[in-house]
């Protein structure tokens, strides 16, 4: 499944906001070699869509809210519920979404929806993708078949079809899905990235009594993963312990078709360029029509041979008193392949570092004695 382009108005704070997945053309000057390969929709060459997405911003600025809402959106098509989309508005005014997604095939479909109180309206569109459109020329054809579904989202779902997306987040999920995981690969995953975060490690598996579950043996010690959660926490440290979650993920991508993942931030206390090498895994394992979105704090991410198109960045300004919450790529501002991101970033041209300006008053007995450190903004002085 891929998505194409979101638009959210009251819906978790974002007011009028929207992002693009597709993009027009390959940047001049990238090296043809890239980690991400072919990004086009499979059989339609010039359907160009952005097969992953790194998304960074600073603290509340929506990384984890926005795949909140994408996959309350989802859900409620896959498990047929309306109730689910209620769960959209969180605030005193009526929640509205849209969103263009790919499914199987080549169809194109458009769902737009209207959630106030207990009201759901929802509009269903689709369109066929010819050899040669675009997603503009595709977009462009779309019909309306909303009477088809004449406000029966069970209709809704046999019209899409079956739907490939998984998401991850601490906050959201307490556990993640194994029982549509090859237990082999699941266990030569977590074998590999819990060995690699912690040497001690190595002896992970199946459990023979105890179902979907894996044991981990260290020093007379039993560490329990079942259903893909961690029973006994308490005797990993923080970056392992989030491993697991990783590895479980990581697994997915082998078991799962042309499937829409939504990864965030789970990796906070694991080594920078362990995330690296595991974002690259990940990309690796996509299938031919998958998408991946992934959130991180990680500048050192932005140094990947990636297109520039594939660096989001969320920020959240103040608009006539109110936040907004508005996304910029770095291909907006970046219009050669040559370009660095990192120092764009570090030099603020993406307008996504935080602003640290209520700290300022704490370090006044600091910058007398010397020792207070500059902003993020203060201290940019790189060029790009």
């Amino acid at each position: 499944m891929i998505i194409l382009d979101v638009q959210l108005k009251h819906v978790y704070g974002f007011d009028d906001f929207r992002v693009s997945f597709t993009y027009k053309r390959r940047l001049k000057g990238k090296p043809s070699v890239s980690l991400m390969g072919s990004e086009a929709l499979e059989g339609r060459e010039r359907f160009r869509y952005k097969r992953a997405v790194i998304l960074m911003g600073a603290n509340a600025t929506g990384k984890t809210s926005f795949g909140r809402a994408l996959l309350r959106i989802f859900s409620s098509i896959k498990e047929s519920t309306e109730a689910i989309l209620r769960e959209l508005n969180s605030e005193n005014r009526p929640a509205e979404f849209q969103v263009d997604f790919v499914n199987e095939g080549f169809i194109l479909h458009r769902f737009c929806g209207f959630v106030d109180g207990e009201n759901v309206n929802f509009r269903y569109s689709t369109a066929e993708i010819a050899e040669m459109d675009s997603y503009e020329m595709a977009a462009g054809k779309l019909t309306d078949r909303t009477d088809e579904v004449n406000g029966n989202i069970k209709k809704l779902k046999e019209l899409v079809g079956p739907m490939e997306f998984r998401s991850a987040y601490p906050e959201i999920e307490t556990s993640l899905r194994v029982k549509d995981i090859q237990k082999t690969e699941l266990l030569k995953t977590l074998r590999a990235v819990i060995g690699t975060l912690d040497p001690t490690l190595t002896d992970i598996s199946i459990a023979k009594d105890l179902k979907d579950s894996f044991v981990i043996r260290r020093r007379g010690k039993e560490i329990i993963i079942q259903d893909g959660k961690l029973l006994n926490r308490e005797l990993l440290s923080s970056g392992t312990a989030e491993g697991i979650d990783v590895a479980v993920f990581l697994a997915s991508m082998v078991s799962t078709g042309n499937c829409f993942y939504y990864c965030d931030e789970h990796f906070s206390s694991i080594h920078s360029d362990i995330e690296k090498r595991i974002f690259g895994l990940m990309v690796e394992r996509l299938g031919k029509n998958g998408q991946l979105v992934f959130t991180t704090h990680n500048t050192n991410m932005l140094d990947l041979n990636l297109p520039n198109h594939t660096f989001a960045f969320l920020r959240k300004e103040i608009d006539d008193e109110a936040y907004k919450v508005s996304v910029t790529f770095a291909s907006e501002f970046l219009k050669r392949g040559t370009d660095s991101v990192k120092c764009a970033m570090e030099n603020d041209v993406f307008g996504a570092l935080p602003d640290t300006s209520l700290l300022d008053d704490l370090a006044v007995e600091e910058r007398k004695t010397g020792f207070a450190s500059p902003s993020p903004k203060e201290s940019a002085k790189k060029s790009f």
